[in-house]
C-alpha cells in the first residue's frame, strides 16, 4: 500500500484532518520481537525494555482489518494499559523507556509525570496511514509538520524534551538512513525506535544501533471491547497475545538494562519551543457562499454502543464537505429499544446542524431513510449507514456528481470498488442478488442494496415505497430506473461493522428479495 500519487495524498489530507495534530500513533505488538527471554549469560550490555503504549486496536495482527478512518472511532484504552505497565515494573524495579503518543499524553499527563519521577524515560510515538518507507515524496512536508505538533504536545506536558521517536508500521531493513532520519534530526531527536523487519533494535542518528526489547502494553488490558466484522483467525491472534502477558513483561524486565536513553546518555533537556499556530480557517459565511444544502439521513436501530463516536464522525465530516456543501444531520431513530434515542437528545443539544426524527415502532432502514426524506427541505439528500460501514468522507466525491444524476450509489460490486471483512457467504449471496436485478432489468448498475447514496431529493420524494426494510433500497432504484431517472454508481469499499451487531436477518432478506424480484419481473414494481 503505499501513499504516493494523487488518491494517496487525498487519503494522508483526510487521516491528517480526523486525528489533528494531538492524535498520534504508538508501536504495534511485533511477533518475535522481545517475546523471547533475554540470556543474561551473555556478557554484552543487558538491552533496554521498550513499552508499546498504542491503543488496543493497533495490533500488528489487525493492521490490514481496522483501518485508520476507525482508529478514532474505537474506545481509546491506553492510558489503562499504560497503568498496568507502569505498575507491572515498580516490582522489578526496572527503569524502561515508554513510547507515549500526543493524544495519550494529552490524556494522562500526571501519570506521565509519575514515570519521569520514578525514572523512566518518555519517547514520542506517531501513527501513519502506511509505514514510512511507503510514504511519497509529495506528502513527506505533511508529516514532518505533523510530528513538530506531536512533539511540542508531548513535551508541554512533561516539562521536558524528548530525545527518541518510533512509527508504525514496521520498515524494511533497505535504506540504511531513510528520508525520516533526516528529519528526524532536524526536529531534534536523537534516536529511532520505529521496527524494522527481522530486528530488534533502535537505530542512532549518527549511524550505530541499540539493541531492545519490545513489549506492548495493550497484551497487559483484557477489558477491551470485543470488535465485530474481523477474520477469525485476526481475532484469535490478537486474544492470544492476552494470553500470558504479565508473565512475560516481567521476564523482560528481569533481564533489561537501563532506559534507552540512559544507555546512551542522553541526558535531560529542555521542551522545545511550540509550533507556530495554524492559520485561522475562512470564515463559515464566506465558505459556505454559493454551495448547495445537503441534508444526511442517519438510520438508527439500536445503535446506543457508537453513537457517540458517530456524531464525531459527522462533525469531521461536515468540516470535510465545507467547501463542496453546506451539511445538515437527520437522525432518525427508527424504534430502538436500547438508549439511542435519550443518547441522541443529549449529543445533539446545542448542535444546530442536528435534526432528530423518532419512529415509535422499528419500520425498516428504507423508511426510515424515506422520513429523512421528508423532515428536510434540501435539494440534495444523502443517506448513510448509522455503523459507518461505508467511509463517510466517500461523500466529497459522490455529492458533485449528483450534477448528472438522480441518484448516486456506493458501490463495493463496482469493478473499481471493494469489499474487507465481509463473510465470503454473505458476499456471495448480495452479489448473486444484485447480478439478478442487473439482469432483470438490463441496467449496468453493480450494486442494488447500498444505503449509502445520495438523491435529487425531488426525483426519490414522491416515489411509492411498499418495502420499508432492507428491500426497499432495491425497490427504490428499481422504481427510479422504471421512470426514466438516472443512476450513477460511485466505487467504494464496504466493510463490515466493527462495534454492535447488525440488524438485518438475512435468511429473510434474501427471500424477500426473491419475491421482489418475481414482482419486478411481472412489472408489478415500476
Amino acid at each position: 500500500m503505499s501513499a504516493s500519487g494523487p488518491y494517496g495524498r487525498a487519503r494522508l489530507r483526510g487521516f491528517l484532518l480526523c486525528i489533528g495534530l494531538s492524535d498520534s500513533f504508538g508501536r504495534l505488538a511485533l511477533p518475535g520481537l522481545g517475546g523471547a527471554r533475554y540470556n543474561a549469560s551473555v556478557s554484552t550490555p543487558r538491552p533496554a525494555l521498550l513499552i508499546d503504549t498504542a491503543e488496543w486496536f493497533l495490533d500488528e495482527a489487525w493492521r490490514a482489518h481496522v483501518t485508520p478512518r476507525h482508529w478514532r472511532r474505537l474506545p481509546p484504552r491506553g492510558e489503562v494499559a499504560l497503568r498496568a505497565a507502569f505498575d507491572a515494573l515498580r516490582v522489578n524495579g526496572v527503569r524502561a523507556t515508554f513510547l507515549i503518543s500526543a493524544i495519550t499524553a494529552e490524556r494522562a499527563g500526571e501519570l506521565l509525570v509519575e514515570l519521569i519521577e520514578a525514572g523512566h524515560e518518555i519517547a514520542l510515538s506517531i501513527r501513519s496511514p502506511v509505514p514510512l518507507d511507503e510514504v511519497g515524496l509529495e506528502d513527506r512536508d505533511a508529516y514532518r509538520r505533523a510530528w513538530h505538533g506531536e512533539r511540542a504536545a508531548v513535551e508541554s506536558v512533561i516539562g521536558r524534551g524528548v530525545h527518541g521517536f518510533g512509527a508504525a508500521w514496521v520498515v524494511g531493513e533497505a535504506a540504511s538512513d531513510p528520508w525520516w532520519h533526516a528529519v528526524l534530526r532536524e526536529l531534534g531527536f536523537q534516536y529511532d525506535a520505529t521496527p524494522r523487519r527481522g530486528g530488534s533494535s533502535v537505530r542512532v542518528l549518527g549511524g550505530s544501533s541499540l539493541e531492545v526489547m519490545r513489549f506492548a502494553a495493550w497484551r497487559l488490558d483484557g477489558e477491551q471491547p470485543r470488535l465485530m466484522g474481523l477474520p477469525a483467525a485476526a481475532r484469535a491472534a490478537h486474544e492470544a497475545g492476552l494470553e500470558g502477558a504479565l508473565p512475560e513483561l516481567s521476564s523482560l524486565a528481569a533481564s533489561a538494562g537501563a532506559s534507552v536513553a540512559a544507555q546512551l546518555n542522553l541526558g535531560a533537556r529542555p521542551a522545545g519551543p511550540l509550533p507556530a499556530p495554524p492559520s485561522k480557517p475562512a470564515a463559515q459565511g464566506l465558505a459556505a457562499a454559493g454551495l448547495p444544502r445537503l441534508a444526511v439521513v442517519v438510520p438508527l436501530k439500536d445503535e446506543a454502543v457508537g453513537l457517540s463516536s458517530l456524531f464525531t464522525e459527522l462533525e469531521l465530516l461536515s468540516r470535510a464537505l465545507a467547501d463542496v456543501a453546506t451539511c445538515e444531520f437527520v437522525m432518525v431513530d427508527d424504534g430502538s429499544v436500547d438508549e439511542t434515542w435519550t443518547l441522541l437528545e443529549r449529543l445533539a443539544r446545542n448542535r444546530q446542524r442536528f435534526r432528530l426524527v423518532r419512529h415509535d415502532t422499528n419500520r425498516g432502514v428504507a423508511a426510515a431513510i424515506r422520513t429523512g426524506l421528508l423532515a428536510t427541505d434540501a435539494a440534495i439528500v444523502a443517506s448513510i449507514d448509522g455503523d459507518l460501514s461505508y467511509d463517510p468522507m466517500e461523500l466529497r466525491r459522490m455529492v458533485p456528481m449528483i450534477d448528472d444524476a438522480d441518484v448516486v450509489t456506493a458501490s463495493p460490486y463496482h469493478r473499481e470498488g471493494s469489499v474487507r471483512n465481509v463473510p465470503a457467504w454473505r458476499l456471495l449471496l448480495s452479489r448473486t442478488l444484485s447480478r439478478a436485478y442487473r439482469l432483470l432489468l438490463g441496467s449496468r448498475v453493480s450494486t442494488w442494496t447500498s444505503c449509502f447514496r445520495v438523491y435529487r431529493r425531488a426525483a426519490v420524494t414522491h416515489l411509492p415505497l411498499d418495502h420499508p426494510g432492507f428491500l426497499g433500497t432495491a425497490e427504490l432504484l428499481v422504481r427510479v430506473l422504471r421512470r426514466g431517472g438516472r443512476v450513477i454508481e460511485h466505487p467504494c469499499t464496504l466493510e463490515a461493522r466493527l462495534l454492535g451487531f447488525s440488524k438485518m436477518s438475512v435468511l429473510r432478506v434474501a427471500l424477500g428479495h426473491l419475491r421482489l424480484l418475481c414482482l419486478v419481473a411481472v412489472r408489478v414494481v415500476k
